[in-house]
Parts: structure tokens; sequence; C-alpha cells
């Protein structure tokens, strides 16, 4: 009996900690592709997140970067479109990425704007949900605005295609260039719980090694991510992770052949919506600070009104 209890409290731990937070976990955050908890996203009926950006410098005052970024979502809890704005050669800019999906809610396109105009990848799965062929096209928009797409023209670069292996304790990737030849295999190991522990990366031509190690707390989420870029110079990349304690993310620690380099740290207002990010590089003390404000479908808005630099001292 006690086994029994303990095993349905460690389910709804579990539960609270995969569906309680906005972000999620054990995916590759801030990066193009989706990284919000969708489930989350859904139920909380959030329509947009707005970050605007700000910086400080040690002994000076927080100043606007006049710079932002802005997540839109589909009713459904995935992510729509990224924006972030940027400056180029003195003048603002923006880089604008589009998602659409297929009936399993997997990417079927992402299209993203560069200095030339816009590029976009197609993906086809097989039944496993994995991807067995990829499309690289330049993209011709109507129209003289990233804000605004509708397509023109289309130019189809280059396919890559992908076969899947699977055993036991290991799945194995194995990448293949637009003549049909390898290049490139990816083999990832998993322990006895099904965690995926290894992702190793050999390139045939050149046998450059590269691999990605991770380490779980006993919650299940990454505790600690290893990087070898290039295993033959054995130095390592460390990501350190912190959470609270219903699951959402607290901090992360970066670190480069040992050295602590940065930080990202995550504040939260009382409905456990992310409020503000601070980015910290430890050697100058060197503070980007991105504050988030919401809007949902049933028309609310939240603004986060909360003062980062006093929260974060408090953590210190």
């Amino acid at each position: 009996m006690k086994q029994v209890l303990t095993f349905i409290v460690f389910s709804l731990l579990f539960s609270i900690n995969t569906n309680a937070q906005i972000l999620g976990i054990n995916k590759p955050l801030f990066s193009d592709l989706p990284f919000f908890n969708t489930l989350f996203i859904k139920q909380n009926n959030i329509k947009s997140i707005t970050g605007s950006i700000s910086s400080k410098k040690v002994r000076d005052i927080i100043r606007s970067n006049n710079l932002d970024y802005s997540y839109l979502f589909n009713k459904s809890g995935t992510l729509k479109s990224q924006l972030s704005s940027h400056f180029s050669k003195g003048l603002k800019d923006s880089t604008v990425i589009t998602y659409q999906y297929n009936n399993n809610n997997n990417i079927s396109l992402q299209r993203k704007s560069d200095s030339y105009g816009y590029y976009s990848y197609h993906y086809n799965y097989n039944g496993n949900n994995n991807i067995v062929s990829q499309t690289y096209c330049r993209d011709e928009n109507k129209f003289n605005s990233k804000k605004h797409f509708e397509l023109k023209k289309q130019y189809i670069i280059v396919k890559d295609s992908f076969s899947y292996q699977k055993f036991d304790a290991q799945t194995k990737k194995i990448f293949y260039n637009g003549y049909r030849k390898k290049y490139k295999i990816q083999t990832n190991y998993y322990d006895s719980l099904g965690y995926l522990v290894e992702e190793y990366t050999r390139f045939i031509i050149g046998n450059n090694k590269k691999k990605t190690t991770y380490i779980y707390d006993e919650i299940g989420r990454i505790f600690k991510k290893y990087n070898y870029t290039n295993i033959s110079k054995n130095i390592k990349n460390i990501e350190l992770y912190s959470y609270d304690e219903i699951g959402n993310i607290l901090d992360i620690k970066y670190y480069k052949a040992e050295k602590h380099v940065s930080t990202k740290q995550f504040l939260y207002d009382k409905n456990m919506l992310l409020s503000a990010m601070i980015v910290q590089d430890m050697e100058t003390e060197f503070l980007r600070i991105i504050k988030y404000r919401y809007t949902f479908y049933d028309d609310d808005t939240n603004y986060t009104e909360i003062d980062s630099l006093n929260l974060l001292k408090k953590r210190q």
C-alpha cells in the first residue's frame, strides 16, 4: 500500500511539473524551435507574449534598448510565429519566424526572414513522427514588409533526407545530402527509464565528432548538460539548471572550459507567468533584461510590473 501511495504522489508531482510551467521542460529554450509548454499556453488562453529589452552596465541605470521580442500562439497552444528586433548598420531590423503544423502537431513548415528575404524548411515525417525529409527553399514575398507575408514564388534549393535504426537502448539517425550520400550519423543513447543520456554525432567526411550528455534530477528534468563540440580537443561547455518547487526554471548557468561565463535567470508573477528574463555576463557584470507582457484570447491583458533587479538581488 505504501508503494502504491508513493507512486501516486510521484505521478502527481510529475504531472504538476510537466504541465504547470510556461517554459517547456527539457526543450532548447529561446531557440528557433518552439519552446513554450503547449498545454500551459492552451489552458490559459494565451494569445501573445511580448518582451521589451533593456540593459544595465556596472554603476549605471537601466536603459531601454528600443528592441523587443514577440511570440504569437494559435488557440491550440502551438507557436504561430516569433519576432525579434535588432540593429543592423545603425537601423532597426527584425527577424521573423513562422510555423505551420501537420495533423500530429509536428512542424511541417518553418519560414524565417534574413537580410536577403525569406527562406523556409519543409518537413515530412514517418509513422513514428521522425523527420524523413527536409527541403530548403528560398521564398519571394508579395509584400515589401516582414510583418506581412504571402508567397509569390518559391525556389527549391536542396533536399536532405534521413533514415533511422532502433536498438534496445539506442537509436541512430543517418543524414543524407541532396545526392543521397551519407554525411553524418547521430546516435542517441537512453537509460533504463527511457531518458536520453547522450547524443553522439560523427561526420563521415573528416571524422569530426561531438556529443551532448544529459543528467536529470529526481523529477526527470534536465539538471546538467555537457556539450563537447569537438571530442578530440576534450573541451566541454556546461549548462547547470535549477527549478522552483513546481518545476519553473529559475536559472541556467553556463560554463566554458569550467569557467562560469553567464547566467540566465527567470522571474515569474503570482500567476506563474514568465515576467522577466535577466542575462548576466559574469566577467563584466553587464545585465540584459527582458520584461514580458501578455494578451489573451478573452481580450484580457496582463502587464507585468515586477522590479526585476530587486528580485534578482533577493535571490543572490
